[in-house]
């Protein structure tokens, strides 16, 4: 189960679902909250666990899904698939589940991975909250860093939940919230937040969607130690958020428990090599299927 008081957990949800139907006078399920639906990625996904109650509730919690933009997408109606809370679940089921930890060859660790994307403070960033936007253009998500006078935040759009978009799945959203978090990773140790503009280089994507990609062997960053840097040239090792988000989905494609829907992995192929192919100013050779550097 997720780090968190499961317990304590119920009792706050409780108390923000009362507190919300009160305030909006019935239950705060929605008609639609973006184009609401759920896929086959999703539905496979969901079949491993079903509605899981201390689930949902710990990724309330830890997750820090507790602002009042959910009322409109899912909160009191938990194991709904079609809305984007229970979207956000099965997608946080993906990092804390799937994988094997298989020591070398998996990029990074399990824990580093549910760390980096929990909300709370810790050794990769400071805390911050997350809120549900619905927004109608092509932007998955953002993170705010460096508020005054208020916590950090990040938002999640509709588009990372619109049935049939092309971001809609559920490991790609767990991509995505492991990059958005390390935005917060960056702000905590000191580095600009924000991404280049494109197309630059090798990067074909326009506005502000481009990284640098740090190449390193999968052995350079032992389980446990995602968080920690080098930027001397003669041993750099570095990620930017698009390279954590590609290394989490190489990781899912070819690394995860043997029960794992093969539609699943798959998915995690299509959008990892994407994401190599036009997301990086340098060319990256590596694609999800190679041979990894050890």
């Amino acid at each position: 189960m997720l780090r968190g008081n499961i317990v304590t957990a119920t009792r706050l949800l409780k108390a923000f679902i009362i507190a919300s139907v009160f305030m909006l006078g019935g239950w705060a399920v929605p008609v639609q909250a973006c184009n609401d639906g759920a896929n086959a990625q999703e539905l496979a996904l969901r079949g491993l666990y079903g509605c899981w109650r201390d689930l949902y509730l710990a990724v309330w919690q830890v997750y820090q899904l507790t602002d009042d933009s959910w009322n409109p997408a899912g909160i009191s109606d938990a194991c709904n698939l079609s809305l984007p809370f229970a979207k956000v679940v099965n997608g946080v089921y993906a990092v804390h589940y799937i994988l094997t930890d298989n020591y070398i060859p998996q990029w990074h660790s399990i824990e580093d991975y549910t760390s980096s994307s929990s909300a709370g403070a810790n050794r990769f960033h400071g805390p911050f909250y997350q809120r549900f936007i619905q927004y109608n253009g092509p932007s998955e998500a953002d993170s705010e860093t460096g508020r005054v006078a208020a916590r950090d935040r990040t938002n999640l759009h509709c588009p990372l939940f619109n049935l049939r978009g092309p971001s809609d799945d559920p490991v790609n959203r767990a991509s995505v919230m492991i990059h958005e978090s390390w935005h917060h990773w960056q702000e905590k140790y000191g580095f600009a937040t924000s991404h280049l503009n494109g197309p630059t280089g090798a990067c074909t994507n326009s506005g502000a969607s481009c990284d640098w990609y740090y190449f390193h062997g999968t052995g350079d960053f032992d389980f446990g130690t995602l968080h920690t840097y080098d930027t001397n040239p003669s041993h750099l090792r570095f990620h930017s958020p698009y390279q954590i988000a590609v290394e989490f989905d190489a990781d899912v494609a070819e690394l995860s428990q043997p029960w794992v829907p093969v539609s699943v992995t798959q998915s995690a192929r299509f959008y990892g090599n994407t994401r190599l192919s036009n997301t990086f100013k340098n060319r990256v050779g590596y694609r999800i299927g190679n041979p990894r550097p050890f």
